[in-house]
C-alpha cells in the first residue's frame, strides 16, 4: 500500500512531463523510440515476405475464381466469305481488264499456234519439210530485227506506248490475212513463177521455193510465233 503512494506521485510526474514536451511537438506529432520508429519504417516501405505471400495468394484465389468469356467466333455464310476473298474496289478496276486482256492474248495465241502448222503443211506444193526451213531462215531473222526495233522504242516512249505499238501491228496483219490476203491466196500467191525457178533448180530448192511460193502462209507462221514470243511473253 505504501508502495503504491510512492509510485502514483512518480507516473503522475512522468506523464506530466510528458504532456509537457508532446506539446513542443510540431504538427502533433508522437515522441516514440527511436529503435520503434525504424522498425516502423522498415515494415511500411519494405513490407515482409508473409505479406507478399499473402497477398499473392488472394489474388491468385480471386483470379481462379474469376470466370474468363471467351467471345465465339463468328460463323460466316458463304456469300460472305467468297466476299472477304475479293480483292478491294479500287484493285478490281485494274485487275479485271488485266485478267480480261490476258485470256483474250492467250485465246488467239492458242488459235494461232494450232492453225499456223496447218496452213504451212497443207499449203499446194509444200510439207512438213518446209517448218524448219521457216524457223532458221525466216523466224530467227524477223526475231533478231524485233529485238533490235523493241529496244529503240523502249528508248524513245513509254511503257505502254511500246505495248501499243508492238500489238497494233500484229491486231493489223491478222485482220488482214482474214479478211484479204486468205480469200486471194489463188491470185496473190506466184505459183507460175515458182515453177519456171524450180525447173532451173536441183531438187534440194524445194522446201525454200515452197515457202516462196506460199509466201502468205510463211508470213502467218511467223507472225503467229512472234505473238506468243513478244506479245504473251514480253510485253504483257
Amino acid at each position: 500500500m505504501l508502495r503504491g503512494k510512492r509510485i502514483a506521485p512518480l507516473v503522475l510526474i512522468v506523464a506530466m512531463m510528458a504532456m509537457t514536451c508532446q506539446s513542443f511537438v510540431p504538427n502533433g506529432r508522437v515522441i516514440i523510440s527511436p529503435r520503434i520508429e525504424s522498425r516502423v519504417k522498415e515494415t511500411t516501405i519494405f513490407p515482409s515476405k508473409s505479406m507478399k505471400e499473402s497477398n499473392m495468394i488472394r489474388y491468385v484465389s480471386d483470379a481462379a475464381t474469376t470466370e474468363v468469356e471467351v467471345p465465339e467466333p463468328e460463323k460466316k455464310t458463304l456469300l460472305e466469305k467468297v466476299k472477304s476473298m475479293m480483292p478491294p474496289a479500287n484493285e478490281r478496276k485494274k485487275l479485271i481488264p488485266l485478267a480480261l486482256m490476258f485470256f483474250c492474248i492467250l485465246f488467239n495465241y492458242t488459235i494461232l499456234r494450232d492453225t499456223k502448222d496447218v496452213l504451212m503443211v497443207t499449203a499446194p506444193k509444200s510439207g512438213a519439210e518446209v517448218i524448219p526451213f521457216i524457223k532458221t531462215y525466216v523466224n530467227l531473222p524477223t526475231a533478231i530485227g524485233f529485238t533490235a526495233l523493241y529496244a529503240k522504242l523502249c528508248d524513245k516512249l513509254e511503257q505502254k506506248n511500246v505495248f501499243y505499238a508492238c500489238t497494233v501491228p500484229f491486231l493489223i496483219f491478222f485482220a488482214a490475212f482474214a479478211w484479204m490476203i486468205y480469200p486471194n491466196v489463188g491470185v496473190l500467191h506466184p505459183h507460175g513463177f515458182v515453177d519456171k525457178i524450180a525447173a532451173m533448180l536441183p531438187i534440194g530448192f524445194s522446201a525454200p521455193l515452197s515457202i516462196v511460193r506460199n509466201w502468205s502462209y510463211a508470213m502467218f507462221y511467223v507472225m503467229a510465233e512472234m505473238w506468243g514470243s513478244v506479245v504473251a511473253s514480253l510485253l504483257f
